[in-house]
């Protein structure tokens, strides 16, 4: 008896286990972060001819700063302050066009004059306390004067100190370094510019076809996976959804990186820059239908894994029924999540709906007590004898059913997969041609591109002219063949076959299935899709057509812009400062400025309604086709890449920080007075301005230079603090401090790495070369090579090779010109003097790092992931207040909407990036309270990527449904979908409390997903989800609307379990367990 019920133990779980496909992740696996070997081996993948180039040419630069300070006549006159110059070349980041060199360049200048002119200002203020025919250094002449002196010369602590020697007013040791300074940039800009120069716009198209090719691929491999085709000759592998997100995000941000290379440049091209911003901005337009059509493959893939997990367990089902019911439960037929099984099923939700939501409750039945305590036994026999009997019939039913739909899909995938094929192939057909005619107009040759420019001979010796001839004829084309009519033509015929056979997906009863509503999502995805690669293939066929011949093209970037504009990549955030790392926007500034867009909005309402008409439209949305415009007419279109568009005047009640409607402060309430207003104007700016993270940063870096800065201003070590040149310990913990421990723990090593590295290359230069300036210039060319490319493709392990390249030029600088007293210093003692510098300055940056408390890198992660769910739940309610209630159908309005959500969207998405930062950098903090849980960590962000895609999806596929018809479903929805939105917003902002107080979750009433799938049941009973609609096309819009919905309903419970998982359930009774 024990063994049998242990066996129907166990039959209980599997039964269990087999039907949480429902809440199955669509992100596939964890990926890792990347270790150290896989990045070295990432910096040598990533070395090609092109990067080649940078390197020579930045070194060139380095080498001809380093030979000025080697010559005698200029180090006469310029004393050892030349190597400057050498790291002002080595400071300009050299992965960059001559554009954007040019405006490190011009504010590098700018900024070093006035810091120049401000330490000059200085030494005057400091000369005035002092007697020039006194002998003595610290002797006041006016006493007043003498705190003023002193402070102005902390600030400018490099040419400050070394001021300190000389009594009298002498500003050329700062004219010195200004102007090596000056002449660094000057060499590292000439170079970029005179030694093969880089055309920006090649680099973009290069990158362009790159995209096209790698969007090509993905959506290949998704669409076979989603049809169950297997495509020969090529890898089986299907990219998780998480990989998709990664790929897509990491070419389309290097894709805008390279436009903004191209409009900040002049170039002489076929193609203008105004192409180059249309280009960008259609291939954006690519990445929710790529990420949705992975989004339905993963979703159709737990879909088949689930239900052949059903069948292969039927019999142990079928045991498990027959105990079960000697031991008088029950056990529920099984049901399907995407198919349904019945029309018993529709009826039955409800009251599964009252059941708790325990795991086991929505496949477990309830016991089923005697109705009186008088009945008779023989009577609950052959009661329970016919329930037996029903019950063993409906689950035999249950499981033909199952089959039954499974089947009809099966033969509707199987009617359809030809024109999903075609329309795939015509998708992939018009890419290939485009990358042809792109080609063509750049003068590229996939035979010798990043390969040097004596390649192409080589080749053609090695293959022979016939050979070259025959490859050559590969890649030409039609030129007034335009591709994009082939694949409006498979467009076509998808909008008059996709529905065929969809009548079989509905119940007998004719509610659909979810199944449908998958297939309608995937059919959604794959013609946005098509859509947006006919309008790129037509506007570069308009492109060949048009631009027949070179032109000098101007910059087309406005000044407002070209000054205030950010363009963070993730490869600078380990050099940058605090707020740098994640860009962030307060969830309640947030709400505002979307709810204060709405309110504009609403003088628009009364515009005509182009979609009210009453026409049955069973056509999908025909696409727009590109158009080759001239720069006048993209200006007029898009008038912010011209000039700066008048701002519209916003009443002053909107500009109104303490509106009533919007205060709410738990502390003090809304103040009414004057004096109030005033103070709590002044407690803004302290929050805003003040008390924040930068402040604190400012004020340990300015405390580190003092420190580091003393010696320079004592009498006793004015001496040796310049001769050892104490300087660069303040530089080195004044440049490179981290606003976190964890930052600072890596900054420590990489930086001591990289003195290190650079300590032994400049003592073997040395020795080698005897001190000889040719052997000097040459080694010292040729050992850079290899940190440069560090430097350039390093990431996290870019400051080792700056720190190694600039310890390598001090080194060799000062030991070949530095004479503090008039005798020539030993290198080894200058190696040692260096190394020293580096490693105070980093350890004080450290030791500050952790006054008054230590402020790990982790915490500020945990606190940081907070935010962000702070604001995906402000996005997610802006979503609804926009789309679901007061959305104007003016198409110009719709598109600024559109543009406001996916700019906040796309900053949420670069704070999850500088949330990656973080964590790489926890790495690196100690463990001494123990392992920080790297995993689950990384799992929460890849979750919130997800999330963040999914939103992403349903606001493009909801806002192309019209308002009546959207209306419609809410209305007879609003009680289910007011159950559904207070869940997913509950969950969001009770797991972002949670992880900023580290406060346990407690139980939930309502789970996510059980809310989204009794609003999914509720709206599959509407008239307007009945088979006679299934032409509109707002039905397709809103089935990829429901089954985006549903998927965020399983990543929002996900995460709050991922969560639940690092902060602990609230439960009295383990709070008890713990205690006694």
């Amino acid at each position: 008896m024990k063994k049998t019920k242990k066996k129907s133990t166990r039959s209980k779980k599997s039964f269990k286990n087999a039907y949480r496909f429902r809440l199955a992740t669509t992100s596939g696996r964890l990926l890792p972060l990347q270790t150290i070997r896989e990045r070295l081996v990432g910096i040598w993948d990533t070395l090609t001819w092109p990067i080649w180039v940078k390197i020579l040419k930045a070194n060139i630069a380095v080498t001809i700063a380093l030979s000025l300070l080697l010559i005698d006549p200029i180090r006469e006159v310029s004393s050892v302050g030349a190597i400057l110059a050498s790291v002002a070349v080595e400071f300009v980041y050299p992965n960059k066009s001559y554009g954007f060199i040019a405006e490190d360049v011009i504010f590098g200048g700018i900024m070093c004059s006035i810091s120049a002119s401000w330490a000059i200002l200085g030494q005057f203020l400091a000369s005035l306390a002092r007697d020039p025919n006194d002998a003595q250094l610290a002797q006041p002449k006016v006493e007043q004067a003498n705190v003023g002196g002193m402070l102005s010369a902390s600030i400018m602590v490099i040419s400050l100190t070394s001021a300190v020697m000389d009594r009298g007013f002498s500003p050329l040791t700062t004219i010195r370094l200004l102007v090596s300074t000056l002449v660094g940039f000057a060499l590292i800009f000439i170079c970029f510019l005179v030694i093969f120069p880089e055309n920006s716009t090649r680099t973009f198209v290069q990158h362009l076809i790159k995209v096209f090719e790698k969007v090509d691929s993905i959506t290949e491999r998704q669409v076979s996976s989603f049809l169950q085709v297997t495509q020969s000759g090529k890898s089986d592998i299907t990219d998780s959804l998480t990989s998709i997100h990664n790929t897509v995000d990491a070419m389309i941000t290097t894709l805008i990186q390279k436009k903004r290379m191209v409009r900040r440049e002049p170039s002489y091209n076929y193609i203008a820059p105004t192409d180059v911003s249309e280009l960008s901005s259609l291939i954006k337009t690519l990445r929710v239908p790529i990420q949705g059509l992975g989004l339905s493959r993963a979703m159709e893939e737990n879909m088949r894994k689930a239900e052949t997990k059903v069948f292969q367990d039927m019999e142990q089902m079928q045991d498990m029924l027959d105990e079960e019911e000697q031991d008088g439960h029950f056990v529920r037929r099984p049901r399907s999540f995407y198919g349904g099984t019945d029309d018993d099923e529709e009826s039955t939700d409800d009251d599964d709906d009252e059941n708790t939501d325990q795991d086991i409750s929505d496949f477990i039945g309830p016991q089923f007590p005697s109705s009186s305590a008088s009945s008779s036994f023989s009577t609950t026999s052959t009661t329970d004898s016919s329930r037996t009997r029903k019950r063993r019939v409906r689950w035999n039913d249950s499981m033909k059913v199952m089959s039954y739909w499974r089947q009809d899909y099966d033969d509707v995938l199987n009617i359809v997969k030809p024109t999903y094929l075609e329309l795939t192939e015509a998708c992939s057909l018009a890419i290939k041609e485009s990358v042809k005619r792109l080609r063509r107009l750049q003068g590229l040759d996939p035979r010798f591109e990043y390969r040097p420019f004596l390649y192409c001979y080589y080749y053609r010796w090695k293959v022979g002219e016939e050979q070259m001839e025959k490859e050559s004829k590969e890649f030409e084309y039609a030129r007034l063949a335009d591709p994009s009519l082939r694949l409006f033509e498979a467009m076509q015929k998808f909008h008059d076959q996709r529905l065929v056979g969809l009548e079989k997906l509905y119940t007998k009863s004719g509610v659909p299935r979810r199944i449908l509503f998958l297939l309608l999502t995937f059919q959604f995805n794959l013609h946005a899709y098509a859509e947006s690669v006919y309008t790129l293939s037509s506007l570069i066929y308009e492109l060949d057509q048009v631009r027949i011949k070179k032109k000098v093209w101007w910059p087309h970037l406005s000044i407002s812009k070209w000054l205030f504009q950010r363009h963070k990549t993730e490869e600078s955030y380990a050099l940058d400062t605090p707020s740098s790392i994640a860009d962030a926007v307060h969830p309640l500034t947030l709400q505002k400025t979307l709810s204060r867009r709405a309110t504009v909005q609403r003088d628009l309402q009364n515009q005509e309604d182009l979609e009210r008409n009453g026409t049955s439209r069973h056509k999908m949305k025909t696409p727009n086709r590109g158009q080759a415009h001239s720069p006048k007419e993209h200006h007029f279109q898009h008038p912010y890449d011209h000039a700066e568009k008048p701002k519209p005047r916003v009443s002053p009640w909107l500009q109104n920080t303490l509106d009533p409607l919007e205060y709410y402060d738990p502390d003090v309430a809304y103040p009414t007075t004057a004096t109030q207003r005033f103070f709590y104007s002044i407690y803004t700016f302290l929050i805003k301005y003040l008390y924040t993270e930068d402040t604190a940063f400012s004020f340990r870096a300015a405390v580190v230079v003092a420190c580091l800065s003393l010696p320079g201003f004592l009498e006793s070590s004015v001496r040796w603090y310049n001769e050892v040149r104490g300087q660069w310990a303040v530089v080195v913990a004044l440049i490179w401090m981290g606003p976190s421990v964890g930052s600072n723990f890596f900054g420590t090593m990489t930086r001591t790495v990289g003195t290190f590295i650079g300590a032994v290359e400049a003592i073997v230069i040395w020795e080698i070369s005897r001190g000889s300036v040719p052997g000097l210039i040459i080694l010292s060319f040729i050992f850079n090579i290899p940190w440069w490319l560090v430097y350039i493709h390093g990431k996290f392990w870019k400051a080792t090779g700056l720190f190694s390249l600039i310890t390598l030029s001090l080194i060799i600088g000062y030991a070949y010109g530095y004479r503090p007293n008039g005798i020539p210093v030993s290198v080894y003692v200058i190696t040692w003097e260096r190394t020293v510098d580096v490693l105070v300055g980093v350890l004080a940056a450290l030791i500050v790092s952790i006054i008054p408390y230590p402020r790990t890198g982790r915490v500020v992660l945990r606190h940081r992931i907070s935010h962000t769910l702070s604001e995906i739940g402000a996005l997610y309610s802006s979503f609804l207040a926009l789309l679901l209630k007061t959305t104007p159908q003016d198409e110009r309005v719709r598109n600024e909407n559109r543009k406001l959500f996916r700019s906040v969207a796309s900053s949420i998405r670069r704070q999850i990036k500088g949330e990656r930062v973080l964590l790489e950098q926890s790495r690196f903090e100690p463990a001494l309270r123990g392992i920080f849980p790297e995993d689950k960590y990384l799992h929460i962000l890849q979750i919130l990527d997800n999330i963040l895609s999914l939103m992403m999806q349903m606001e493009f596929s909801l806002d192309k449904v019209p308002l009546q018809w959207r209306m419609m479903i809410v209305a007879d929805t609003w009680k289910e979908r007011k159950a559904m939105i207070s869940s997913f917003l509950i969950a969001l902002h009770l797991g972002s409390n949670a992880l900023t107080n580290k406060a346990p979750l407690p139980p939930y009433v309502l789970r996510p997903t059980k809310a989204r799938r009794i609003l999914t049941n509720r709206a599959r009973k509407l008239s307007a989800m009945r088979f006679k609609h299934l032409g509109e096309r707002e039905y397709t819009y809103f089935s990829a609307y429901l089954m985006n919905s549903e998927q965020l309903a399983v990543e929002i419970e996900l995460l709050i379990a991922t969560i639940c998982d690092l902060v602990g359930p609230d439960s009295v009774s383990l709070w008890l367990n713990y205690k006694h």
